[in-house]
């Protein structure tokens, strides 16, 4: 014992003597003692002691102790209640667990206590203030993954955790306070149960309260946008419409820690990142955009954190400064131009862009994401600053956050009306496009085919088949063909504007049907007939197997019927679809309303009918009706007329009487 308490006291403060006692295996023999049921709890308290100040060293400290398997021999001698030797277990867990959570799994093991070391852990909570405290950081520390969030609810944790937020002591409210935002981040079902606890969001609220501590309130505003972001509190909800976002605000001042402004910029982005509501509200409460814009001029400021590490606070603010304009501006046009008029945005977007540290390139790409989805700043100030030049070199960043964020900025910039467009075009940008395309990963390829869906709308000929060689009709295939149905909806939009005689106009600001009607502009509709041929009868075979497809979504199937709209626009197309009776009528029958009643289907349908029977070209000059009429004939046959003027007749057609009137015309 003795000895024990020598060790202990020479060891205190002293990193060195720390790591002597480390290297001369004198851990193992404590953990042994700790493990012999003969020897004293009174010994064992003192190894434990022992271990508890050597996990207050260095991280290699700490990585010695798990190697040696401390936290599960430590967690197997939960078993006698004498106060001092459970708190001196717990304490050192807590030291531990602060620096590495490597061993966290051993918490969620099953154990002679039940199916993990949760229930045991909280049945120690009304021991003492000290049990609380630490039991709180351990599973603050060891929550991770949506199964640890589950295991901990499942245990009754937020049941037995809300009264701790009560606690006259500070240091048991901090920690609890932390593992309520571990446990509900991206978790709706921790959410909700956390939400039905009576008087728990008002808890909160009160926590949020400006005679707060400014680190409680921050804490206590990060739980409620999770529970907001959870779908547990509403937008609308007073709670998070004026107390949160307040709070988060009022973090973001100057006279806050930058610690502060970060994390309260970053809470704050979360918070109204979906939400046009709250960013609207946010971008008029208490001069926010000029409050961040701030934010921008830090350079060098390098302080220690909170968790004692050396942080470039330069950086940092850039980083959260950028995540709050891209949640800001996401979605209203007025907030953008109010952004981006910040004196030197665009030249720190452009400077962050290149910066060593990945995390604040990527908060500058998130910014200029938000910033690209605003056609006049397209086509003035980002143009004005070919913010397109270092996005070409992000495509291949082996960086895969960084690469999909460049990725979904020129989804934007190659949109028809974007004047960077043709630089892009004369770069390699189409060849690394089609490249992802064939990417394994989901996300690499849904944004590779959505850029080049905007390449394709109202693109010349000569970028089409240019598309066309690059992708290959065998990748096109794939894509319609994808596992992943937003990517199938993207490659048949693909095909669609590959298959459209239009050549200008703007698809995000005109409704379904006028884009419908666009694509079938008095253009040169023999180049639909060249765009057939090029892409080859197996990927229109591809896009008639979609349509056959009933269990496909709605907003695939949608994208198949406008394709082979469009493709019944071209001359010679309309001679070739004509003699395939079955093909016709499997797209008829997405007209029958008692099995398919959404109007997105109906209307490429009826204008796939009315393309058809049209006169087209190429038809004879002595008889220039004749083909059309010979098509009619056989669509009358097939009973198309009798469809539309049962379709007609339906109290619920009114949206679409007009184009079925167009295509009946024909029949008479």
């Amino acid at each position: 014992m003795d000895a024990l308490v020598a060790v202990k006291n020479d060891i205190i403060g002293s990193n060195k003597e720390k790591m002597l006692i480390l290297q001369s295996g004198l851990v193992t023999r404590l953990l042994n003692w700790i493990e012999d049921d003969s020897i004293s709890y009174d010994l064992k308290t003192e190894a434990i002691i022992v271990l508890g100040s050597l996990g207050k060293g260095n991280s290699e400290m700490i990585r010695i102790l798990i190697q040696e398997k401390t936290v599960p021999i430590l967690l197997k001698s939960l078993t006698n209640f004498n106060l001092r030797y459970t708190e001196a277990i717990l304490r050192c867990l807590r030291s531990i667990f602060l620096v590495n959570t490597e061993s966290l799994l051993y918490i969620y093991e099953e154990n002679q206590f039940g199916r993990t070391y949760i229930p045991h852990l909280l049945g120690l909570l009304k021991y003492s203030v000290t049990c609380q405290e630490c039991i709180a950081i351990i599973f603050e520390k060891c929550c991770k993954t949506t199964q640890h969030q589950l295991e901990l609810l499942d245990s009754h944790t937020v049941d037995l955790f809300a009264p701790l937020l009560l606690s006259d002591f500070y240091k048991v409210q901090m920690p609890t306070l932390r593992c309520f935002a571990s446990m509900c981040f991206k978790n709706p079902t921790v959410c909700s149960a956390v939400v039905s606890v009576p008087n728990l969001v008002q808890v909160f609220v009160e926590l949020m309260g400006r005679n707060k501590p400014s680190e409680m309130q921050l804490a206590a505003a990060k739980i409620l946008t999770y529970l907001h972001r959870g779908g547990a509190l509403e937008a609308s909800d007073p709670v998070i419409s004026r107390k949160t976002l307040g709070t988060l605000v009022r973090m973001c001042k100057k006279d806050r820690p930058l610690e502060e402004n970060v994390k309260g910029a970053e809470t704050l982005a979360y918070l109204i990142e979906v939400d046009p509501d709250l960013q609207m509200i946010a971008s008029i409460t208490d001069h926010l955009i000029s409050t961040l814009s701030n934010y921008l001029h830090y350079k060098d400021v390098k302080k220690v954190s909170t968790d004692k590490k050396e942080v470039d606070w330069g950086s940092e603010m850039r980083r959260a400064a950028f995540l709050a304009f891209a949640a800001l501006s996401a979605n209203d046009e007025e907030i953008r131009d109010k952004v981006i008029q910040r004196e030197g945005l665009v030249d720190q977007i452009m400077t962050c862009m290149l910066s060593p540290n990945q995390a604040e390139v990527a908060a500058s790409l998130r910014c200029l994401q938000s910033l690209t989805r605003s056609v006049h700043q397209i086509r003035t100030v980002l143009h004005d600053n070919a913010v397109w030049k270092p996005l070409l070199g992000m495509l291949q960043s082996t960086n895969h956050e960084i690469m999909v964020l460049a990725m979904t900025c020129l989804c934007n910039l190659v949109l028809e009306f974007s004047p960077s467009k043709e630089s892009l075009l004369q770069g390699a940008a189409v060849d690394l496009l089609a490249e992802y395309c064939q990417n394994s990963d989901n996300t690499v390829r849904l944004n590779a085919i959505w850029a080049i869906m905007s390449l394709t709308y109202c693109s010349s000929e000569s970028l089409r088949m240019r598309i066309i060689e690059t992708m290959r009709t065998d990748c096109l295939i794939q894509r319609i063909e994808d596992p992943v149905m937003i990517i199938r909806q993207k490659a048949l939009a693909v095909v669609r504007n590959l298959l459209t005689s239009a050549n200008e106009g703007d698809e995000r600001d005109i409704s379904p049907l006028s884009r419908i009607r666009s694509e079938r502009r008095n253009g040169d509709k023999t180049i639909i007939d060249r765009m057939v041929k090029a892409l080859g009868s197996e990927v229109i075979d591809a896009v008639f197997r979609i349509v056959r497809d009933q269990n496909s979504p709605v907003y695939v199937l949608e994208q198949a019927l406008c394709a082979l709209s469009n493709m019944a626009d071209g001359p010679s197309c309309k001679a070739h679809i004509i003699g395939k009776t079955e093909d016709i009528q499997c797209i008829i029958k997405y007209l029958d309303t008692e099995n398919y009643s959404e109007l997105s289907l109906q209307l490429p349908v009826i204008q796939f009918i009315t393309n058809l029977i049209e006169s087209s070209e190429d038809e004879s000059a002595c008889f220039p009706n004749a083909g059309a009429y010979q098509r009619m004939l056989v669509l009358k046959t097939i009973g198309v007329q009798r469809i539309l003027e049962d379709l007609r007749d339906k109290p619920d057609a009114s949206l679409l009487y007009q184009n079925i009137t167009n295509a009946l015309k024909h029949f008479h």
